[in-house]
């Protein structure tokens, strides 16, 4: 699949990528430094927001600085890389390049243009070596909707019988840049499919579920336990990577609402009784 990725991307008219072999003998995606400027380069740099004297000098043919050429070629990588993994068509709005010692990604970010996630915001970010390392937050985009439902569905099914006002939760998939190619709980490398369903991505996304119990509950400890039990054999038997907790709050209400935000206060000054956490990596 690498090699298919990178030769289409060759093909690509106006791209910014062309296709190389690495040490493996496998084709791999290499960003296009060379010194003519062309109308995509243009539009691109406007895309960023590049000033005036900027895109002028890119009119008139010169770069204006090596800076500058980076930040539109990496724009164009990424643009090229993410239309070339998901179907769709990407505008980079945002570069941010490693510079220095450290040898970090860059980062561009784009705007959706096409598909179902059009006027969604997508980051994409490469750790340019020999074997170029993708990651990007559609995965986050096309799946947080069932996640988080799953999610929620678990904690309903453990305490969703309590009364109204007597509980909250919060349910959220990470919103964060995903590899191409993960590595599962086993230590295997993966390649991530571009359109992975929850199943099959579930052991490399991450999210969490924190449910609160108000302090004005008849719950028992015993009932408690029980509840948590059941909660964390539903969310283990749907094989998603999540962290999740389970607070009796006992820090009085006196009159205030029970919210997430409340609650958080209360756990972070200690008032609580009892509490349960689980870690599941979605293995099974």
């Amino acid at each position: 699949m690498a090699g298919l990725l990178a030769l289409s991307l060759a093909a690509m008219p106006g791209c910014a990528t062309q296709s190389t072999m690495n040490d493996g003998g496998t084709a791999r995606e290499v960003v296009d430094m060379d010194d003519k400027v062309t109308e995509r380069d243009i539009e691109v740099a406007q895309s960023l927001g590049a000033p005036e004297d900027v895109l002028a000098s890119m009119r008139e043919g010169e770069w204006p600085s090596t800076r500058s050429k980076r930040n539109v070629r990496y724009a164009e990588l990424a643009e090229d890389h993410l239309s070339a993994r998901y179907g769709e068509t990407f505008r980079a709005t945002e570069v941010r390049l490693s510079t220095g010692l450290m040898r970090d990604p860059h980062t561009v970010t784009c705007a959706v243009e096409t598909g179902e996630y059009a006027g969604e915001t997508c980051v994409a970010s490469v750790l340019y070596t020999d074997d170029p390392r993708w990651a990007d937050n559609y995965l986050y985009l096309r799946l947080h909707e069932e996640y988080e439902r799953r999610l929620t569905a678990a904690a309903r099914d453990a305490f969703g019988d309590l009364p109204e006002g007597s509980w909250v939760m919060e349910a959220e998939m990470l919103d964060k840049q995903y590899p191409n190619v993960g590595t599962d709980p086993q230590g295997v490398e993966r390649e991530i499919p571009p359109d992975a369903t929850l199943e099959e991505a579930g052991v490399f996304v991450s999210g969490h579920l924190w449910i609160f119990i108000s302090p004005e509950s008849q719950l028992s400890e015993e009932d408690f336990n029980a509840r948590v039990v059941r909660m964390n054999d539903v969310l283990d038997a749907l094989d998603v990577r999540v962290i999740w907790s389970a607070d009796q709050i006992t820090r009085p209400l006196d009159g205030a609402e029970l919210t997430i935000e409340w609650a958080r206060e209360a756990l972070d000054a200690g008032g609580y009784s009892w509490s349960a956490t689980g870690n599941l990596l979605g293995d099974g």
